[in-house]
């Protein structure tokens, strides 16, 4: 028996987002277990200057952002989830019509479908330059 499409849709998203989900925490696994790795930090502390540490501290600071923007990909995938639980998951948040399974794929936390997006990047646009116009 072939499942109807409303039922594969559901499982489809899930597994978007189930996917992207495994990629985020695989990312910030690997980054933490880089910052933390202890043979590195005793090579560090034996072999550093103070101009050293300056660059030390600020490639840490960037790598902290970094870890900062997954954990935050990460609280959005959750977000998502929630979403996909309530049913409103795939659904543009503007028009209400279902985001194509396509464009999930590429973008899985996308809350708008392309005809949408586009018109709020135009609106944005023109608030943008509206804003940088000299008045007089």
């Amino acid at each position: 028996m072939e499942k109807s499409m409303t039922t594969q849709r559901p499982e489809e998203l899930y597994r978007i987002l189930h996917q992207m989900r495994k990629k985020v925490i695989v990312d910030i696994e690997q980054q933490l277990g880089r910052e933390l790795d202890p043979s590195m930090t005793r090579k560090i502390d034996a072999a550093m200057d103070n101009g050293d540490w300056a660059a030390f501290e600020h490639n840490s600071g960037i790598s902290y952002k970094l870890l900062e923007m997954r954990y935050k990909t990460y609280k959005e995938i959750a977000d998502a989830f929630r979403r996909l639980e309530a049913g409103t998951y795939g659904i543009c948040e503007r028009c209400g019509s279902d985001i194509p399974v396509g464009r999930l794929k590429v973008e899985p936390l996308a809350r708008y479908c392309v005809p949408c997006l586009t018109q709020i990047e135009a609106l944005e646009e023109v608030e943008k330059e509206e804003e940088e116009s000299p008045s007089f």
